[in-house]
């Protein structure tokens, strides 16, 4: 199908300022956090900036979301969802389900169950009818450096369906924190992101200590 682009200026979000690209309407982003403190500080400053311009949804297995945290970044919550979903098929009803052009975040993807070519298709559909900005996640201490594109591949299943793919890691030095991230892949707008960056995070980590 063809069809003609329409000259509008599409929403963008990002976790921070800093943060060296945004996630665009219409984009399917994949993160891997190699600690917990990267996941949450990019988990919740990213949904807290999403909050003010409409509804947010988080989803994953079992209760990963923590509101009490989030309240710390912002007082009204009134905007965001939050939902359980266990296996592709029930990630792509929820995802339905959702208003157009919002912000949904799903974390420890690759653990939901019937994660295939064919429904890493149908979610891309999904993102590109709906004009959803999904962001996929996923924590883990397993990650082979050395090999990133098939630590995505494995875990994404089919990573050239995505506008993005970032690994963030953080460290810290005599409590200073450092958010230090590679970015494999950005959309055209954001290609000279492409690379490693080291961002200084102390303002963005002292609330949710």
């Amino acid at each position: 199908m063809f069809f003609q682009p329409a000259e509008v200026q599409l929403r963008e979000i990002k976790p921070f300022e800093e943060f060296p690209l945004g996630f665009g309407e219409g984009s399917l982003a994949g993160v891997i956090s190699t600690d917990e403190l990267a996941s949450t500080v990019f988990l919740y400053h990213l949904v807290a900036n999403a909050l003010s311009e409409g509804p947010v949804y988080h989803v994953g297995p079992g209760s990963s979301f923590s509101v009490k945290l989030l309240k710390r970044l912002t007082e009204d919550v009134s905007n965001l969802y939050l939902g359980n979903v266990y296996s592709m098929d029930e990630l792509l009803q929820a995802l339905n389900l959702v208003e157009d052009n919002s912000l949904v975040v799903v974390s420890l993807f690759p653990t939901l169950l019937n994660r295939t070519a064919e429904n890493i298709v149908e979610l891309r559909k999904v993102v590109d009818r709906k004009g959803l900005m999904l962001v996929l996640t996923h924590t883990t201490i397993e990650l082979n450096e050395l090999d990133l594109p098939g630590e995505f591949r494995e875990l994404y299943t089919l990573p050239e369906l995505f506008e993005s793919l970032l690994v963030l890691r953080t460290n810290s030095y005599r409590g200073h924190y450092r958010l230090n991230m590679t970015v494999l892949k950005a959309p055209a707008e954001f290609v000279s992101s492409i690379g490693d960056h080291s961002i200084p995070i102390d303002s963005l980590v002292k609330p949710l200590l």
